[in-house]
């Protein structure tokens, strides 16, 4: 190979980046999720106030420990702890 056809082969080669770099930058754009920064922090305060609500409600339950402590579970054992954790 002589000196032209390696410049030719690196050339193809660059646009071949260009290009899968270009197509990359592309699909790597997504919309934003949230209208504002203070938009998503109230989300997500809201999102973090309501797990603490559940968290809370299911520590202080004592029927969802009675259940948690359980050996042996059934339907209706199953049915309360979906119950407790809505």
């Amino acid at each position: 190979m002589n000196k032209k056809d390696f410049l030719k082969t690196y050339n193809t080669i660059n646009k071949m980046n260009l290009s899968t770099d270009a197509k990359s930058d592309s699909s790597s754009k997504e919309p934003k999720l949230y209208r504002s920064e203070q938009d998503e922090k109230l989300i997500k305060d809201m999102h973090y106030a309501k797990f603490q609500k559940n968290l809370h409600k299911t520590q202080q339950s004592d029927e969802f420990k009675t259940l948690i402590e359980k050996e042996e579970w059934d339907e209706q054992d199953m049915q309360k702890l979906l119950a407790s954790l809505r």
